[in-house]
């Protein structure tokens, strides 16, 4: 966990057994529940979709940018409601999202960035690395994720708060 985390430059990473349990887990590390919708791509794995619903969250899908496969600002912009706690964005096939401009947007609507970066581990983005820019991020370590391990995944963070309750979740069997 701290060589990964110093790895990406950042302050945090806990060890969870899937990508989809480390998204779900940072879900509710956010307090994003029922009640509160949650933004994100229809292409990507139908995991991520998963661990929004289970964390009783509804799924609000916005299309892709052609040319990158990832979730498009000014598109994701256009579905945000009252009820819009976080977009979910991932880099498609090792091909970064627009990350300046999700982090600007959710900082603008004061939304959580969560990036799934199960797919593009060592990929950069403006000179950094993908899982650098969101409140969390998250890896995955199985097949066929680039870096495959047979099974685990990572979520990374700076904030120390996320990190405290993302490890005492994990720790407990929570519904």
């Amino acid at each position: 966990e701290q060589s990964f985390a110093r790895w990406l430059g950042r302050r945090h990473a806990v060890s969870v057994a899937s990508g989809t349990l480390g998204t779900w887990l940072a879900l509710r590390a956010l307090g994003i529940g029922e009640g509160d919708e949650v933004i994100a791509s229809p292409h990507g794995w139908h995991q991520v979709a998963q661990a929004v619903t289970l964390a009783g969250a509804t799924l609000v899908f916005s299309d892709i940018n052609y040319w990158t496969g990832c979730l498009d600002p000014a598109r994701a912009a256009s579905k945000v409601t009252p009820q819009t706690k976080a977009i979910l964005a991932g880099n498609s096939n090792g091909h970064p999202a627009a990350w300046a401009a999700l982090r600007t947007l959710a900082d603008e609507r004061g939304l959580a960035l969560i990036e799934d970066s199960t797919e593009a581990i060592g990929s950069r983005y403006q000179g950094r690395l993908v899982g650098s820019f969101g409140d969390l991020a998250v890896f995955d370590f199985a097949q066929p994720s680039a870096l495959c391990c047979g099974e685990g995944a990572m979520v990374v963070t700076d904030d120390d708060r996320l990190a405290i309750e993302l490890r005492y979740l994990r720790q407990r069997s929570v519904k």
